[in-house]
């Protein structure tokens, strides 16, 4: 497939290429990450579905364009999505970085495995408002409660939004609006978990991993494929 977008240090259709491990970032305690976790010679997964144990887990990387600018995914061998990042967005680490640190040392290209994330996301740019709904994700880099709010993020329907406090209600722990809002922040895959629906209660916009320029566009998006007000400046 010919890109149109920055491209990724990824080789053609069938090969497969070693991914060096990022610059050991800070924690909140303040204490570097040992280079013995994050080398990619030693992140494997050996619980990754389909791959033998102790061998790097292959992420599988592709393009998609959306309203608000094209973003890079990544997906599993079996077609889960990993990861997410608007090309035009600003994050604390780099798309490849978060997949390294997650263990996926090797990546690859190869629509079998990318196509169908790929078509979705491009059928919902277009329109179709359930495109993304039966997108299967890999949840394993998140606890439980972060699986919670993310799977909760996909039950607020297209074009509309709620509060953290609604979310919070929507999922039992009414006055859990905190930790659903540092659940929320911790999404590796926007626009298919869609945090982006998520304002505040003033409703006004609030943190996006991207940019809130970014979610403004999603919002308006949605909004403007329901025939709604769009009211949100990007």
């Amino acid at each position: 497939m010919t890109s149109e977008y920055p491209p990724l240090p990824v080789p053609p259709d069938g090969k497969t290429l070693r991914l060096a491990h990022p610059t050991p970032s800070h924690h909140a305690s303040g204490s570097s990450r040992d280079a013995s976790t994050t080398s990619a010679d030693t992140l494997v997964r050996p619980d990754a579905a389909g791959e033998a144990p102790g061998t790097p887990a292959v992420a599988f990387l592709d393009e998609a364009p959306t309203p608000a600018g094209p973003v890079h995914f990544a997906t599993d061998i079996h077609g889960a999505v990993l990861a997410l990042q608007f090309i035009e967005g600003c994050y604390p680490r780099t798309f490849l970085d978060e997949l390294v640190r997650d263990g996926y040392a090797t990546t690859m290209r190869d629509d079998a495995k990318t196509g169908t994330v790929r078509r979705a996301i491009e059928a919902w740019t277009q329109g179709e408002a359930g495109a993304l709904d039966a997108l299967p994700i890999a949840w394993h880099h998140g606890t439980a409660w972060q699986e919670q709010v993310w799977r909760g993020l996909r039950t607020i329907p297209f074009g509309e939004t709620w509060t953290y406090g609604q979310l919070a209600r929507a999922l039992g722990r009414p006055t859990a609006v905190r930790a659903v809002a540092r659940a929320n922040a911790t999404n590796r895959v926007p626009l298919i978990v869609p945090c982006h629906r998520v304002i505040g209660t003033d409703g006004t916009l609030t943190g996006f991993g991207g940019g809130l320029h970014l979610k403004a566009r999603l919002l308006n998006h949605e909004r403007r494929v329901m025939g709604l007000p769009q009211p949100w400046k990007a």
